[in-house]
């Protein structure tokens, strides 16, 4: 097994790190439309179910023809755009046993909404189980909590970076002929001493950015990525049943072969979330307090923690419920009652997804998910378009049953650029009209 693990890992690194000789041309696209298409191609993805096996290795300067295993991970991940949940089973293999009680398989289990997230590390021993809870400001953050790279950031992921903090301006586009994919170099934020990266887009892979360098702003490079053996999954979607990622400054990298993956298809809630098993000591970052799992039927164990602010005001628990992640204090569940009713107020009234639409010459119906977030049926006033290259051919202004407005967008062959439209959507009891960008790539 770890012999034939080491050959693929072998011809992973050979391929990383030989450099093809490339032949550079002017790019056709600016570096704005080629954000716009990504980001078309990116929010076609809302639902991933998939299986992984992982591998980490480490690479040795002085023995190239054998990398080091490093550990193993089989992988269940269900990801939405709303919520996401993951079980891993990781099996270390170190040079050496650190301790007697050592155990190298360690089972991480994680929970991800935008308010908080969840996280359950097991041993398949009597261990104590142990339980984090911890808000967050955004799911991207959150998504850090997961000990493994998602097929999502694989394709999507800047190194934790928002794809906000790109610098266009100074950022420059050409094109690989003999690869046929573009090369965008940008810097991101504003810091003089800003990190760099490095895209190689595919457009024959719906604008998908099949490598990634980060580098430092002189240059040096930080981390690689790589995403191989594509197929298309449910609705044609590009997804890649290989990737991987790897660090030269410690030369340690990980492989993941993807083993099973449906797109695009409904995820049942109770996949999105998981029970905290009786026994757990669960630290809870979002109150400040510290608890124990008892059986579902009693009253939770409060244990007394000298860092708790609020200890004393929680020392009488109730008993715990999941659906308020299992809160053994009633002050805790307040709060994070609290927490919840606040989040909700600052949700939008109405969602309107995707917000940016890729435009291919092969279809011209588009379905946009129209929800309002109070769970009464949204009601289209008035619409426009304008458009460069694209135009309305027929909308479909009553929103059907499934929350759906249908759109059909031609591409005009007389426009062999680039081309953009806007559809600006008016609805009833809405101040502000909601705005979509429908893209298509050069002809």
């Amino acid at each position: 097994m770890k012999t034939y693990l080491s050959s693929r890992i072998l011809v992973i690194i050979a391929v990383a790190f030989v450099l093809p000789v490339i032949a550079l041309a002017e790019a056709n696209l600016t570096p704005e439309q080629l954000v716009l298409l990504m980001k078309a191609s990116r929010e076609q993805y809302n639902t991933i179910d998939a299986k992984m096996m992982a591998t980490s290795y480490q690479y040795d300067p002085n023995n190239k023809a054998e990398p080091k295993l490093k550990s193993t991970r089989d992988i269940v991940s269900h990801w939405t755009r709303d919520k996401s949940f993951s079980r891993t089973v990781e099996t270390s293999y170190p040079d050496t046993i650190p301790r007697e009680d050592y155990t190298p398989t360690i089972i991480t289990t994680c929970a991800i909404t935008p308010s908080y997230a969840k996280r359950l590390v097991e041993a398949p021993d009597n261990r104590t189980p142990r339980g984090y809870v911890r808000s967050g400001t955004s799911l991207e953050s959150l998504e850090k909590d997961q000990p493994f790279y998602t097929i999502y950031t694989a394709m999507w992921d800047f190194s934790g970076w928002p794809w906000e903090y790109m610098n266009l301006d100074e950022a420059v586009v050409t094109r690989d002929e003999k690869n046929k994919c573009y090369i965008m170099k940008v810097k991101m934020g504003s810091s003089p001493k800003g990190p760099l990266i490095t895209l190689y887009i595919d457009p024959s892979k719906s604008f998908i950015p099949v490598e990634k360098e980060f580098l430092k702003y002189d240059g040096t490079l930080l981390l690689k990525y790589k995403c191989s053996d594509f197929h298309q999954v449910g609705h044609r979607l590009w997804i890649p049943y290989r990737y991987s990622w790897f660090d030269p400054r410690v030369n340690y990298g990980a492989v993941y072969e993807v083993e099973r993956v449906t797109v695009n298809e409904p995820i049942a809630e109770e996949l999105l979330d998981f029970a905290f098993p009786a026994g757990t000591i669960v630290y809870d970052n979002i109150v400040n307090v510290r608890y124990k799992i008892n059986d579902a039927n009693q009253a939770q164990e409060a244990i007394v923690d000298p860092c708790s602010a609020i200890m004393t005001d929680v020392a009488v628990t109730a008993p715990a419920k999941e659906d308020a992640l299992v809160a053994s204090a009633l002050k805790a569940k307040e709060l994070l009652d609290t927490h919840a009713s606040v989040k909700a107020i600052e949700s939008p009234a109405i969602k309107v997804s995707p917000t940016v639409v890729l435009v291919t010459a092969d279809k011209y119906e588009y379905k946009l998910s129209v929800k309002k977030y109070d769970g009464t049926k949204a009601i289209l006033l008035n619409y426009k378009f304008d458009g460069s290259g694209l135009e309305l051919s027929s909308f479909k202004n009553l929103i059907d049953n499934e929350d759906q407005l249908i759109v059909n967008i031609d591409r005009l062959q007389s426009h062999t650029g680039f081309a953009k439209g806007i559809l600006v959507l008016q609805f009833t009891g809405e101040n502000e009209p909601v705005k979509i960008t429908f893209v298509s790539a050069p002809l």
